[in-house]
């Protein structure tokens, strides 16, 4: 464990404080890991009395001074101000909730990160539902050849009566080269915001067929059948159906797009445990993680002694719906499997008295006294974000285990706090912390160049089979999970 005399708090083991089961204890170590800043935090501007341009431009300066990544994304924050603003200003002299929603959306979204986003308590005032509440009765997706065939025509649909099927290569969307198409698609309303490209590819795959109701699309195709033609779609309320259809890369369909709270609405569709834990076939055992909460681990310990009590041949641990919580957790799951120790995190925190980061903690993962060494498969995916991404990380670090998914992580994995109260209460999240790694360099986060996140080592292929298997359902990243541990057995 390297030296940190600055800091507030050291976890040589991140997994005793879960081990004692006692929470309160456990939040007054997290509350003294502040001490060295805790004289000069500032409360939470409320600045929902303000004019919406002072507002806007107050938690813009605010985001400017403390915002952790500001060099690593090379964020230009004078030119996003002065392309936001106007629109701020013309929202509010219109009266426009919508539009000022929207543009709160556009300016965060335009810095990819995705602990930077804006909670509603009144919702989106529409705006959601004027932009993408139409579908237009198809979804794409990109292959790892670079076609982009159609993946799905949903039935009864405009798109299914003029002869579109799956497995019709898409070519062009209004005169635009489909790659060139996707690339300019909004993609403001992801409700967990992606930041890095290859996630940000993906949400504009998602988005490209979503559009307001009534809207009119071209789109160029090439069938077996028909050779190359022209067709012309319009956007309708299908209630979201394209977006459910398009989430099968989380190994299920879910509404992720027309949700309600983007906070609650998600979970109840995947699962309502804490942990799930099944046998697969094989005797493996599949572990789900959601997020790394207090009430977390205990469940996960049970499933982790019965596993090995079991002489389970391997594990399954799915990360793809995690949306984070405690780094500590995270760490300490990673104990479970872990060999050797290693180091997990220093935590830093923006100090407002002197105006830069400090490190106000440490942590290390250390191997449990009974630890997992048969074959693990860890599966994530752009919706694993924060501290969901740990684990991963940790198995990266120590080459436990192999990462096998369709795609990365989300790659946003700094501390997140609140910036401000914007008027018609809108919460602004932003982290004013990062996590790095012994050298006290940045890790996880995305860069200015759209990397971040833990890749997988294992990529599942994207072609026609995977994609016609995973729209009739199966979860087909688990299925090569499955072929990695048969092929690994001890």
């Amino acid at each position: 464990m390297p030296d940190c005399p600055e800091c507030g708090m050291v976890w040589s083991d991140t997994c005793e404080p879960f081990e004692t089961n006692n929470e309160t204890a456990y939040n007054e170590q997290l509350t003294a890991a502040f001490s060295s800043v805790s004289a000069n935090v500032t409360p939470v501007p409320d600045l929902s009395n303000q004019s919406w341009t002072d507002a806007f431009l107050t938690v813009h300066n605010l985001l400017k001074e403390r915002y952790a990544f500001s060099s690593r994304k090379a964020v230009d924050w004078d030119r996003l101000y002065n392309t936001y603003s106007p629109k701020i200003v013309d929202a509010e002299a219109r009266n426009d909730s919508a539009s000022y929603y929207r543009t709160i959306r556009e300016y965060l979204f335009s810095i990819p990160d995705g602990h930077i986003n804006v909670l509603s308590e009144n919702g989106d005032f529409g705006a959601r539902y004027t932009d993408i509440g139409g579908g237009y009765g198809i979804t794409v997706n990109l292959l790892d050849s670079g076609k982009c065939i159609i993946s799905y025509v949903a039935h009864g649909s405009e798109a299914e009566k003029k002869g579109l099927k799956p497995g019709d290569v898409v070519t062009a969307w209004n005169g635009k080269e489909i790659h060139d198409a996707i690339n300019e698609t909004p993609y403001i309303w992801a409700t967990k915001k992606p930041s890095t490209s290859e996630g940000i590819f993906l949400h504009q795959q998602r988005f490209l067929t979503r559009g307001p109701v009534g809207s009119q699309v071209t789109i160029s195709v090439i069938s077996p059948e028909k050779g190359s033609e022209t067709i012309h779609l319009t956007g309708y309320d299908d209630r979201y159906d394209t977006v459910n259809r398009s989430s099968f890369f989380l190994g299920k369909n879910i509404n992720d797009y027309g949700i309600e709270n983007t906070l609650f609405d998600i979970k109840p569709q995947i699962s309502n445990d804490s942990v799930t834990v099944r046998t697969l076939p094989g005797g493996y055992t599949y572990i789900a993680l959601y997020e790394e909460s207090y009430d977390v681990y205990q469940p996960f310990k049970s499933a982790m002694v019965s596993a090995m009590s079991n002489n389970t041949p391997g594990i399954v641990l799915d990360l793809r719906f995690n949306g984070g919580g405690d780094d500590n957790l995270a760490s300490c799951i990673a104990g479970w499997f872990a060999k050797e120790p290693v180091f997990y995190e220093f935590a830093t925190t923006y100090d407002p008295g002197l105006h830069n980061d400090t490190i106000i903690s440490a942590a290390c993962t250390k191997p449990r006294p009974r630890i997992y060494e048969g074959p693990v498969v860890v599966m994530v995916s752009p919706d694993t974000i924060s501290s969901g991404e740990g684990v991963p990380m940790v198995m990266n670090k120590t080459a436990r285990g192999k990462i096998i998914s369709w795609y990365g992580t989300d790659g946003a994995f700094g501390m997140v706090t609140a910036a401000a109260i914007l008027p018609l209460d809108l919460e602004i999240l932003y982290p004013d912390g990062a996590s790095l790694d012994e050298n006290k360099k940045i890790q996880v986060d995305s860069d200015s160049t759209g990397i971040g996140g833990i890749a997988p080592h294992v990529r599942v292929p994207m072609n026609e089979d995977t994609i016609t298997r995973g729209m009739a359902g199966e979860d087909v990243q688990l299925m090569y999970a499955l072929k990695y541990l048969e092929d690994n057995k001890n």
